[in-house]
């Protein structure tokens, strides 16, 4: 292969989602002549999956008043929206996701006007040392060099549910969010998606604005379905420093702070919401022990409490379940088979213990996304741990960081130019997937990057400094012409 010439950055970010668009945005807010490059797969910049579906009946699962990016501007979403949505909008409005990501795009747009900054539609293959500190390898195009790396890649694809072979085939689809998951299905086919999070609602109310009238069912282990929000009123944050050290005496607290919600005429959704700003601190002061217990016992009811949909949505949804068009299913997957022109999904039932088989014409895999970095093919995370630089945290919810988001290598020491954003920062934070957490998470790791990186000038680094702990980053900041034709590529 030949030899691919270096551009060099200060920043790269690899993912273009909402975690590395806020993360650039943050940067360039502090120092509009960083040169920064955001690598991202995705063909809408700033998008991802989650604000770039096709669907326009897809709704935020946060009113307008609650999605600010920015969070030294509570309002700045919410002013947007009412300038550039078509409607009239309120903070209780839950407005469409791909509206979201045109205002992620406008927060881009507004960066790429006035600064060093570049958005690349590429992958990044590896990240290798240099003298002066990292090269990220990418797929097609010139290499990066740069001072600091940060992995923002979001979630994964989920793993195997458990059927055999677990690619896609005429019959199954592997992840929900491919673009033909939902083409070439007559309006009375017959649909089964496997898990009841917020995927398999997206699936099915996007089923429903298509006009599909088929039968709809639903598996997972538990079958436990997300809540809607309700105008339930506000309760005062919980006081951290009285809050349970262990899972059974935190779901005490709860539940007794329920009962008091109630008999004031509000209800659980006013105790969760108060709970929240406390949560990382609360997972993050439990012992390994006890993190495994909630992840055991409380986990799949926290999610569901904790993440919610939207009134609209849930109202279609209740419905379709009433109607009897949406059935729901809970016990574990025992077989599957593709045979007589239909999929065959057999599972064992969770109430009674019997095998019960669905026959139907598609299977979409809904659930949650893979967290074991171990199992995850990315080409970057497989160089990665390969090389060492980076180790799955202790129970396989993201990758090993610290405070700061800095990862960790095998040997625990760690990094001074690799850091993480986001979705693997679960294992540390457990909170860090919802627009709150993430643009805090983003303002504090610019702070950071700012105060602690990115201001000296570059070090010399020996060249036999292969090791994390040795190495000193830097590099000079130069500018570099956005490639706009590389966003349209493919």
């Amino acid at each position: 292969m030949s030899r691919r010439r270096n551009l060099t950055k200060s920043v790269v970010i690899v993912g273009g989602g909402f975690s590395g668009a806020i993360l650039a945005v943050q940067l360039l807010r502090r120092n509009p002549d960083l040169a920064i490059t955001v690598l991202d797969k995705g063909r809408l910049p700033a998008c991802g999956v989650a604000f770039g579906t096709p669907h326009p009946c897809h709704l935020l699962n946060v009113s307008a008043g609650g999605m600010s990016a920015l969070p030294d501007e509570p309002d700045h979403f919410l002013n947007w929206a009412r300038e550039h949505h078509a409607l009239p909008v309120t903070p209780s409005c839950y407005l469409p996701r791909a509206l979201y990501g045109q205002y992620l795009g406008s927060l881009l747009e507004e960066a790429r006007s006035r600064s060093n900054f570049e958005w690349v539609q590429d992958e990044a293959q590896s990240i290798r040392h240099a003298e002066n500190g990292f090269v990220v390898e990418r797929r097609n195009g010139p290499n990066l060099s740069g001072r600091v790396v940060v992995l923002a890649q979001g979630n994964f694809p989920p793993g195997n549910p458990g059927i055999a072979g677990a690619g896609q085939t005429a019959r199954y689809f592997s992840r929900a969010w491919s673009p033909a998951t939902l083409d070439g299905l007559s309006a009375d086919s017959s649909v089964l998606l496997i898990g009841t999070g917020l995927t398999s609602v997206d699936m099915a109310i996007a089923l429903h604005a298509k006009g599909f009238t088929g039968q709809i069912h639903l598996l997972s282990r538990r079958g436990l379905l997300p809540q809607p929000h309700t105008l339930c009123g506000t309760r005062q944050p919980l006081q951290k420093d009285r809050l349970a050290r262990t899972v059974r005496g935190l779901l005490r607290q709860v539940r007794d702070e329920i009962e008091a919600a109630s008999a004031t005429g509000s209800d659980w959704r006013a105790v969760i919401d108060a709970l929240r700003p406390h949560t990382q601190h609360v997972w993050q002061s439990w012992p390994l022990a006890e993190r495994r217990k909630f992840l055991r016992h409380l986990r799949a009811l926290w999610e569901v409490h904790r993440h919610r949909i939207a009134p609209e949505i849930a109202g279609i949804f209740s419905a379709m379940v009433a109607s009897g068009q949406v059935q729901l299913h809970a016990g574990r997957i025992a077989d599957y088979d593709e045979r007589h022109e239909a999929a065959e999904l057999t599972y064992r039932s969770r109430a009674s213990g019997v095998l019960q088989t669905l026959r139907v014409d598609r299977v979409i895999n809904c659930t949650g996304p893979e967290t074991d970095y171990r199992k995850i093919k990315d080409p970057l995370l497989v160089s990665l741990l390969a090389q060492g630089l980076v180790q799955p945290d202790a129970l396989g919810l993201g990758l090993e960081t610290d405070i700061q988001g800095a990862l960790a290598g095998a040997d625990g020491v760690r990094s001074q130019i690799l850091y993480a954003i986001g979705s693997a920062r679960k294992g540390s934070l457990w909170e860090t997937t919802a627009v709150p957490e993430l643009r805090a998470q983003a303002a504090d790791l610019a702070d950071h990057l700012m105060r602690s990186v990115l201001r000296d000038p570059p070090k010399p680094t020996h060249p036999e400094s292969a090791r994390l702990k040795n190495l000193s980053p830097g590099i000079s900041s130069v500018k570099i012409r956005l490639h706009r034709e590389e966003i349209h590529a493919r």
